[in-house]
């Protein structure tokens, strides 16, 4: 009796049992070099298998199929890319150089290597997976597009600048910021920029942006 009433208990108990994340993680890695370098359609999941150096057994007990590993892959990653905006410069009193100092660093984060990745592949595989290209977009462009407008409205509001729709000023400075480069370097034909050539075209993107934006009046601030 005793036994008939314990063998029942132990299927579930190892249903509820925590997967190893160890494992998961070493997948989720795999998975992602894999990805990046070969794309969705040349993966299998016996190759990330191999690269985590687990069972294919293990990793469908992870991931119901090679879509579901691909989705898991792209909102890791950009999950990452939204903490990289998340960790962008705030904007300080001297207008000029605190927007200077914001499109340094959200174009070096956009040629981080994971994040020129993952463009590469949502570039590639979006189209079939539109559900998976709105996430990216949404953590990624769209967020920054939205951060940016944030703060030049709070610039706005300060009495540093003259907007039109916010929106549209945010896009215009973004896109000068990144200029050719970004999608030069992501099409592999430049080499990534020196410091000295990333905050010449970063500072001259401002200078036109304040020349549109900023106030006459502001000329002490501004510089």
């Amino acid at each position: 009796m005793k036994d008939s009433q314990h063998t029942p208990l132990e299927p579930k108990r190892r249903a509820g049992r925590p997967k190893d994340m160890a494992k998961r993680d070493a997948m989720m890695d795999a998975a992602t070099s894999l990805f990046f370098r070969h794309g969705l359609e040349g993966v299998t999941m016996e190759a990330v298998a191999r690269e985590a150096g687990v069972s294919k057994v293990t990793v469908y007990g992870h991931f119901v199929n090679k879509e579901a590993l691909f989705g898991s892959v792209i909102r890791r990653e950009t999950a990452t890319i939204r903490r990289g905006l998340d960790n962008l410069p705030d904007t300080h009193e001297a207008v000029r150089q605190s927007l200077i100092e914001v499109g340094l660093s959200l174009v070096r984060f956009l040629l981080e290597p994971h994040v020129l990745a993952v463009e590469r592949v949502m570039t590639a595989q979006g189209e079939q997976y539109p559900e998976l290209l709105r996430a990216y977009f949404e953590a990624g462009p769209w967020a920054m597009q939205q951060w940016l407008q944030e703060k030049l409205e709070g610039l706005a509001r300060a009495g540093h600048l003259t907007l039109g729709p916010p929106t549209f000023a945010a896009d215009q400075l973004c896109s000068m910021w990144q200029g050719m480069l970004v999608t030069e370097i992501l099409m592999g034909v430049r080499k990534p920029p020196s410091d000295e050539e990333l905050h010449r075209q970063i500072s001259s993107a401002v200078d036109v942006f304040l020349a549109a934006y900023g106030k006459p009046s502001q000329g002490s601030v501004l510089s």
